[in-house]
């Protein structure tokens, strides 16, 4: 089935409703509502609803052990890199054709 932006003619439209403005306002408002419900439970409610579970977890002891870091020992210093001349370029001498072209 291909997508279209527009319908088919065959589609019927939906019949308009002088309540259908109020329905869409109505659901808007009951959506903010909900929102607006859980932001303020979220905010104004104690972070642990477990008092004992927030005791243990405030003394909660992890033990670490402290380590230094190994020390990585460095490479040794490389030796110097000998540049060498290149060897002198040598090329044919050029063709002069001296005279008439034809």
């Amino acid at each position: 089935m291909l997508l279209r932006s527009s319908l088919a003619e065959s589609v019927p439209s939906m019949p308009r409703s002088r309540w259908q403005w109020r329905i869409r306002v109505g659901c808007l408002v009951c959506l903010m509502l909900v929102y607006g419900l859980l932001m303020w439970r979220m905010t104004h409610t104690p972070r642990s609803h477990n008092e004992r579970a927030a005791a243990s977890a405030a003394m909660l002891r992890i033990p670490v052990k402290l380590l230094a870091p190994e020390r990585i020992v460095p490479a040794p210093v490389a030796p110097p890199i000998v540049l060498e001349a290149p060897p002198p370029a040598v090329f044919a001498p050029p063709v002069l054709n001296r005279g008439h072209h034809d």
